[in-house]
């Protein structure tokens, strides 16, 4: 696996063993980050279910000013800090934790401009991102107006999630992946 584009481009990643992990195609990667030219410059990014990394490893290359991984498996994290000191970057951080335990407890407040989410399709498919959404605004892991990126399967539907506005919705073989974008919530009081 090789970063795409940026400062890194062309340089090999490692990845776990096994099929537990589904790298994020080259060219599903390369689309994300055409939607996201203009912000990820100097942003945080956020990669949750990292699994390879892949993601947040792009995003630092694309020049975002950090990037902070949450991945359960620790053979995983293993793999993603092996990577990390061979980019010889200190621009991130990784966490072994369950993704909703890590952004209602070292996550909470963070406040990142991207949040990138690739959960296994079927858990993405069973559960869906609704709660999760919900979760990274009450708990403050987004900021203000920041961007939540879904992949899933290509048949599961873009949920509407009250406070996210969709901005794209767009397959590339079987992956469907939605940018949403957080927005100001105004509270009517009589």
């Amino acid at each position: 696996m090789r970063i795409s584009g940026g400062a890194w481009c062309g340089r090999k990643l490692k990845a776990p063993s096994g099929d537990a992990v589904r790298p994020t195609q080259d060219r599903v990667r390369e689309a994300i980050f055409s939607m996201l030219m203009t912000v990820t410059p100097d942003s945080t990014f956020l990669d949750l279910y990292a699994g390879s990394g892949a993601v947040g490893f792009e995003a630092l290359s694309r020049g975002a000013k950090s990037a902070t991984w949450v991945e359960k498996e620790p053979r995983h994290v293993a793999v993603l800090k092996e990577n990390l000191a061979l980019l010889g970057s200190d621009k991130g951080e990784v966490f072994c934790l369950e993704v909703m335990r890590w952004v209602k407890g070292p996550g909470r407040g963070r406040a990142f401009d991207v949040i990138y989410a690739d959960p296994p399709y079927q858990q993405a498919h069973e559960a869906g991102f609704g709660e999760l959404m919900t979760a990274l605004a009450e708990q403050q892991v987004v900021a203000k107006r920041g961007f939540f990126i879904a992949e899933m399967g290509e048949r599961q539907k873009a949920e509407t999630v009250p406070g996210w506005g969709i901005l794209r919705d767009r397959t590339y073989g079987h992956t469907r992946v939605v940018l949403y974008r957080k927005e100001d919530v105004v509270l009517c009081t009589e």
